[in-house]
């Protein structure tokens, strides 16, 4: 009984934890956005707008300028990006996108000529929280894409220029190395030539 008791409060104490970690991963959600999975926090206004509901009225306007006929965002959002919110669930997917992918949907509809820039090959796709769950660990950024292992070829051909920049020693150019000489020379000129003064006997000036 005793050791079943353990066992009991075990998965409790298990349960409470993976709750909290849960409820923490739904909490951090929130700062990212649906669709490219960047943080709120990169926007300096912190600008967001919800997944679910009426679109607002800027987009209202330019819609019915276009003669469309979405009204929400999830319509909206299935038309531009071809995901499906409606059945996304609060512990897994965000329920906010960024002002970023506001600015690229009312590019579509509108005839501005500047350039329309998603960051992203494609929308995120989003995943229940594990032991590895990139959400909790990349908040600060967003939710960062895996970075692809180089070829060993490609770093093999790294090293060795790599080795061989290393290996290249600045080379001292003939001009200087004869003018430095030179130099030395015109210093040691009195150790070459001979003073008059160092002979005993007096001579002429001009003698030397």
């Amino acid at each position: 009984d005793k050791n079943r008791n353990n066992s009991v409060e075990t998965d409790k104490d298990a349960f409470r934890m993976n709750q909290r970690e849960i409820e923490a991963h739904q909490a951090r959600l929130q700062h990212l956005c649906r669709i490219c999975g960047g943080s709120f926090k990169a926007d300096p206004c912190k600008r967001s707008h919800p997944v679910h509901g009426p679109v607002d009225n800027v987009m209202q306007a330019l819609l019915r300028k276009k003669e469309r006929r979405a009204t929400s965002w999830p319509e909206l959002l299935a038309k531009v990006f071809k995901i499906d919110v409606r059945g996304d669930i609060d512990t897994i997917h965000p329920t906010k996108f960024c002002h970023n992918c506001w600015n690229f949907i009312q590019r579509k509809f509108s005839n501005v000529p500047s350039e329309v820039y998603f960051p992203r090959n494609g929308p995120m796709e989003w995943h229940p929280h594990s032991s590895g769950c990139e959400v909790c660990g990349t908040l600060a950024r967003g939710v960062k894409r895996k970075r692809q292992a180089l070829k060993p070829q490609v770093s093999k051909k790294l090293r060795i220029v790599a080795r061989c920049a290393s290996q290249i020693r600045p080379v001292r150019s003939p001009k200087k190395v004869h003018s430095k000489n030179l130099m030395k020379k015109i210093v040691n000129c009195n150790k070459i030539h001979v003073s008059t003064k160092s002979f005993a006997v007096d001579y002429p000036a001009d003698f030397v």
